[in-house]
């Protein structure tokens, strides 16, 4: 008897953080909206982000590249509508924006709720159009009170 079909609203009922993720290597930036996001080890601290591989970013995340995940609060409407849009491979998303840098140059959002600096570790590429990218938590803080936004789709096959 065959598998049942995954139900795709149920998938979608997964709840996700909302994030904002921030890189400049090689001389070129990248930024975009990211909802898979998960804690993915304690020693060292890590994170897993998945990736869509066309994405502009994939390009710059070579073994110990640093990127930060830059927490949305849900309260950050505007700051995540700056950046939800996406970006071509030549636009700049940091251009209007607020970016601040870490003592190791990575750019963070300091109007979000809260950032990680990351170091890439490793980089799998699952037979899905997502890569996981695993990245060591190297730093970062909570920069304002308030409440992590958290999202829920309507449907377990689109953002």
């Amino acid at each position: 008897m065959p598998e049942a079909a995954p139900d795709i609203q149920a998938l979608g009922r997964v709840p996700t953080g909302l994030y904002i993720v921030t890189a400049e290597n090689n001389g070129q930036r990248a930024a975009f909206l990211a909802s898979w996001v998960c804690q993915a080890g304690f020693s060292p601290p890590a994170v897993s982000v998945a990736i869509k591989q066309d994405r502009p970013i994939m390009r710059q995340l070579s073994r110990g590249a640093h990127f930060a995940l830059n927490i949305l609060g849900t309260e950050d409407k505007k700051l995540m509508g700056q950046f939800a849009k996406g970006f071509g491979i030549s636009e700049d998303p940091f251009e209007g924006a607020n970016i601040q840098r870490t003592d190791n140059g990575t750019p963070y959002l300091p109007d979000a709720l809260g950032f990680l600096e990351c170091r890439l570790l490793r980089t799998l590429e699952p037979s899905t159009e997502h890569n996981l990218v695993i990245g060591e938590v190297i730093g970062g803080r909570m920069l304002k009170e308030g409440e992590p936004w958290v999202h829920v789709r309507k449907s377990g096959d689109r953002y």
